[in-house]
């Protein structure tokens, strides 16, 4: 069975019971992210690697709310897996960061093919262009639609980057029960940089400020997160 058939499969699981708790009249909600892999490219990858943001804000509001796996699959398709998004996200805080990670990790394994996945810590952020996740939203998501650790298991990266900041810790925990946060073995401390341990990520999991932090995510932030993940990357 293929990687997206596996993740549709993954999301119908959930689905109808996510949207019966859903208000899309309320007009306080995104449309859920759902992940949509490029096949050709995880299947030649030598390295996956998936990273996380916070929420997604103000994802697809322009079309409305979709109740439709397909259509929210390949929007995910459309924005991501066929780059338009670097157009409209060219200054944003997290695809900067996201831009940032491919390069140094591009110039660091050449020759090694890579493939980037585009996460969210909460699949369903505030609508309108709104940062944050409403309580209410929140504790519908985990409970109708906790499909994070199972994603995870389906593409199986060798990499993951929690660029969620320490305050989206207690996301993390809800979706990997065992998680521990550890020290970075840098200059950084544990709030700032941390690898991330759970029987359910990959080794080389790593959590960090979120690239909006203003002056937090910095050089020297940057350069010891890079020193982590080329040590794992190039073994």
């Amino acid at each position: 069975m293929s990687i997206n058939q596996q993740l549709h499969d993954l999301y119908s699981e959930y689905w109808g019971d996510l949207l019966s708790q859903l208000d899309d009249e309320k007009n306080e909600h995104t449309n859920p992210l759902l992940i949509c892999i490029d096949e050709e490219k995880l299947a030649n990858a030598d390295i996956k690697v998936m990273i996380f943001g916070q929420e997604t804000k103000g994802w697809w509001d322009k079309d409305g709310f979709t109740r439709s796996i397909n259509v929210g699959m390949d929007r995910y398709k459309k924005f991501f897996c066929d780059e338009g998004f670097y157009l409209g996200y060219k200054r944003s805080a997290y695809w900067r960061g996201f831009r940032f990670f491919q390069k140094e990790l591009n110039k660091h394994n050449k020759g090694k093919k890579i493939i980037y996945i585009w996460n969210n810590i909460s699949k369903i952020g505030k609508a309108n262009a709104k940062t944050g996740v409403i309580p209410r939203i929140r504790a519908i998501e985990r409970n109708s639609f906790p499909v994070i650790k199972q994603e995870v298991d389906i593409i199986k990266p060798d990499i993951i980057i929690f660029l969620t900041g320490p305050n989206r810790d207690h996301d993390i925990k809800f979706h990997f029960s065992d998680v521990e946060f550890l020290n970075s073995d840098t200059s950084n401390t544990q709030r700032q940089l941390a690898k991330v341990s759970s029987k359910y990520l990959p080794p080389m999991s790593i959590r960090m400020y979120h690239p909006s932090f203003f002056k937090g995510f910095n050089t020297k932030l940057k350069s010891n997160a890079i020193k982590l993940l080329t040590t794992a990357s190039s073994k």
